[in-house]
């Protein structure tokens, strides 16, 4: 059986965790599939296109699948923005390696939140922007939280001795809920003021 899309997604991921995004080429994959690196050229065009695809796989295994039946809109998107995140962190760099990409797979994504004010009149692209609100922050958060541990439990030794090193306070999930809590509230205080649920 021949080299697969899939066997390229499988070892950049695993590579990713070792070499960080950086280091990550598709000389090395290749290298690590033994095959040359032109072979890749005919499933992925380009890193980009692999990260498109890495970052894809990683949103497959990591994401639940839809909403629990009677869940609210607040309650899924915070569950939705906590489950990005844990997923982004499962990888070195996967904070970076998903910021930008391009779903490959729209089957992936999961139910709008907000599907109950659409249908009360709320325009579909305002609930884009709320929940792209949402996503920017985990993703923003996240990236900021792999740059001071950029290896699991392993904080870089810069952040101690800056001046600033009260921002980043070793209560990383508490600085990461109220986060959240503060850009959910403005979310849905401006979404009240467009349209009631």
């Amino acid at each position: 059986m021949g080299l697969t899309r899939q066997d390229i997604v499988r070892v950049g991921l695993r590579l990713l965790n070792d070499v960080g995004l950086n280091g990550l080429t598709l000389r090395l994959i290749a290298q690590e599939l033994g095959v040359k690196a032109p072979a890749l050229y005919w499933h992925v065009k380009n890193k980009q296109e692999l990260l498109d695809e890495i970052a894809t796989r990683m949103y497959a295994d990591a994401m639940p699948g839809r909403v629990p039946e009677g869940t609210g809109e607040r309650e899924a998107l915070e569950l939705a923005s906590r489950a990005l995140r844990r997923m982004m962190l499962a990888y070195r760099d996967g904070a970076k390696v998903f910021a930008g990409t391009f779903m490959t797979d729209d089957s992936l994504l999961g139910d709008n939140p907000f599907q109950a004010r659409v249908d009360a009149g709320l325009e579909p692209h305002l609930a884009g922007r709320a929940l792209f609100t949402a996503y920017s922050y985990v993703i923003g958060f996240t990236i900021e939280e792999q740059a001071v541990y950029p290896v699991p439990g392993e904080r870089d030794p810069r952040y101690d001795v800056t001046p600033t090193a009260w921002v980043f306070d070793e209560d990383i999930e508490g600085r990461f809920a109220d986060g959240l809590t503060m850009v959910l509230n403005g979310v849905f205080g401006w979404l009240d003021d467009k349209v009631a649920p």
